[in-house]
């Protein structure tokens, strides 16, 4: 449908997020100040409930508008859709009324023995919330509001665990996890974008505006893969600004799946010849050992994470995800631009919020926010970390001198920093290390070369 729109309409349409806020506001600020008169009987606030009444509808019908244009794009659940549109239309309309009774322009006698300021006020306040829960359930996923409360939740659909990587079926135990994490919050039941689903197997299967996503065995043509692979800076390279980029074994997991597996859904590791590269990937994902040896650094054994710590984490910013189930070992990641100049100095309070889960993180991500030299040796406590990525951070030799006992790492991402050849002595140290990221910086294919020439060093890769 999006192709037979005009851009103009949807470029307006999707500054419905942005101006639905406003009659949010205004019609909790009328209904609060409505609460305050009646409570302390003060009769001098009702001028600034017939206003922030007046302000309510009028931007909450802007905002159906805007709604409506944004619902052209076809990218969202019709039936949630209409439900929430018609709600819309709902709260605007009674706040119309609510006002015109507020204000005098509607008289009803009927009405004069009861309360219906209170009454119309109250009804736009639940209106409000009924439709502001089924645009979450739009943008975020029907089970958004009440995924995490203590009643009603489903129970979580727990894969049994598994003694061999063997036993793993491809799509349960590895892809699904991925697709999970990364791509089912813009591509779900209620949110298709790009009319696209990978909640499920029919999902996937079914596809999207641009045709499958997956195409088995042919990863070149596999449009979700090709997305993935772009430049970030491409207007198609997925996930979109501000979400977690896949990881490279991410990816690799993908690409064996599409490839080796012809995307079968039942597939089990043992029915395949698998690369040992894949084998050491899906063995560190699942927390199995590794009999290739190809990772090198075993799988810490730690205790589990305290909720209250990940819960206030996580309203420091940053993305936290267990790894492997009940492992207590996680990824932390803090979404590019979450730190820039006006709020720099909030990042050392950012990362002193992890110091109490930092023997459990294993990846940590922290590209394009500001990370300088002195953060580094706050990062140096994380003894376990084996994967680290800093690209477009102004970090320098100094910095990668801090976390240079951290002998767990083995993936490095400094792409876009100011570090130089003088960091090759830092990585010679750094046992575990077996790769380091560095175009984009100072360091030149020359030094490259001359230091491919020493023993037990990391490769240092210069580009894609």
């Amino acid at each position: 449908m999006e192709s037979s729109v005009p851009d103009f309409i949807l470029f307006l349409g999707r500054f419905h997020p942005l101006v639905v806020h406003l009659p949010i506001g205004f019609l909790i600020f009328a209904f609060m100040f409505e609460l305050y008169g009646r409570w302390k009987r003060d009769s001098t606030v009702s001028v600034g409930i017939e206003f922030a009444l007046l302000a309510g509808a009028l931007s909450a019908a802007v905002a159906c508008v805007l709604g409506y244009m944004l619902s052209l794009s076809g990218d969202y659940e019709q039936a949630m859709l209409d439900t929430h549109f018609w709600f819309g239309i709902a709260t605007t309309l009674v706040t119309f009324f609510a006002w015109s009774i507020r204000s005098g322009k509607l008289n009803i006698p009927k009405l004069s023995g009861l309360k219906p300021n209170m009454a119309g006020l109250t009804l736009v306040v639940v209106l409000v919330g009924i439709t502001g829960h089924y645009g979450g359930n739009l943008t975020h996923g029907s089970d958004y509001l009440v995924k995490y409360a203590p009643f009603g939740r489903k129970e979580k659909v727990v894969l049994p665990p598994i003694d061999k990587l063997e036993d793993a079926a491809v799509y349960d135990y590895l892809v699904n996890p991925i697709l999970d994490a990364k791509c089912t919050s813009c591509h779900n039941s209620s949110k298709k974008k790009g009319g696209l689903s990978l909640q499920d197997s029919m999902a996937i299967t079914k596809g999207g505006k641009n045709g499958e996503a997956f195409i088995a065995g042919d990863v070149a043509k596999s449009e979700m893969m090709r997305r993935v692979m772009l430049n970030p800076h491409h207007e198609d390279y997925m996930p979109p600004e501000g979400k977690t980029p896949l990881t490279d074994e991410e990816k690799s997991i993908l690409s064996f799946w599409i490839e080796k597996a012809n995307a079968d859904f039942r597939v089990t590791m043992g029915e395949l010849e698998t690369p040992e590269e894949i084998i050491s990937i899906a063995s560190n994902i699942l927390g199995l050992e590794d009999v290739t040896g190809k990772s090198g650094i075993p799988l810490p054994k730690v205790g589990l994470v305290n909720e209250e710590i990940l819960k206030d984490i996580a309203g420091a910013g940053f993305k936290v995800r267990e790894l492997i189930f009940e492992s207590g070992l996680y990824e932390a990641v803090l979404p590019p631009h979450f730190i820039d100049s006006k709020n720099g100095d909030d990042l050392d309070g950012k990362l002193e919020k992890l110091l109490p889960m930092k023997d459990n993180i294993i990846w940590l991500s922290l590209k394009d926010n500001g990370v300088q030299d002195r953060h580094l040796k706050t990062i140096g406590q994380f003894v376990n970390l084996q994967k680290v990525e800093l690209e477009k951070n102004p970090i320098t030799d100094m910095g990668i001198a801090e976390i240079t006992g951290i002998q767990s790492i083995t993936g490095l991402n400094l792409y876009q920093t100011k570090i130089t050849a003088s960091s090759f002595d830092n990585f010679i140290k750094m046992k575990g290390l077996e790769r380091v990221y560095a175009w984009g910086t100072a360091i030149t294919e020359e030094e490259v070369a001359r230091f491919a020439e020493k023993q037990n060093r990391p490769a240092i890769i210069m580009g894609m």
